[in-house]
């Protein structure tokens, strides 16, 4: 009974955030949101609670707030959190090693230590590296669309060395948007990527084609 009570009086305040959600769309944050700001720190069983009674949409944009603000603040372990242990799948559709490659084949599958230690690779060579959005991540409208689309950039510097590569001091202007798949454990479990390339990012392409 007590059980009963008590989650009965979490229903007024999930029942206002998904109202507050609605409302709020689309979702127009300039700068990740940090970890402890959002509602993401809720007990599992109010979480799936939120999930069943729909404002588990934004629980999956704090997910997504949650990896950029790891790249923002160059937190690895946070990054490598925000995915599913046994792995997510990556569909980099701008790749070079992706060109005139059919799209059900784009993508595999690699581990959450893969993809922190790809982003330690590119801080590495970026050290001042921001992260902004155009438009922050929000999830996608119905009631069984998992999908958190945004449209980020990133400024900074090549000011590192990062995989034997010089900087040559030019300024870090990339951008793209990018749809995750936010599973209802709130892990990351697939990324479709649309993007442009950093300098250092075309270096190493070019040093691992030889």
């Amino acid at each position: 009974l007590t059980v009963v009570i008590g989650l009965a009086a979490f229903l007024p305040t999930i029942s206002a955030l998904a109202a507050r959600r609605s409302i709020q769309q689309p979702q127009l944050q300039t700068l990740p949101i940090s970890p402890t700001d959002n509602i993401t720190g809720l007990p599992l069983l109010i979480k799936k609670i939120g999930l069943k009674l729909g404002c588990g949409k934004q629980l999956r944009e704090e997910v997504v707030h949650k990896y950029f603000h790891g790249v923002d603040t160059q937190n690895i372990p946070q990054i490598v959190e925000c995915f599913h242990p046994e792995g997510a799948i990556i569909r980099d559709i701008c790749s070079l090693a992706n060109r005139d490659v059919p799209y059900d084949q784009v993508g595999k599958l690699v581990s959450p230590e893969f993809l922190g230690e790809r982003c330690r690779e590119f801080l590495a060579a970026h050290p001042d590296c921001k992260v902004k959005f155009h438009h922050g991540p929000t999830c996608g409208r119905g009631l069984n669309n998992n999908w958190v689309y945004a449209h980020w950039y990133e400024e900074g510097t090549f000011s590192g060395n990062s995989q034997g590569i010089e900087p040559d001091g030019s300024p870090l202007t990339v951008q793209g948007q990018t749809r995750f798949l936010v599973g209802n454990d709130l892990k990351i479990r697939e990324i479709v990527i649309t993007r442009t390339f950093s300098r250092w990012e075309e270096a190493l392409l070019e040093k691992n084609s030889k």
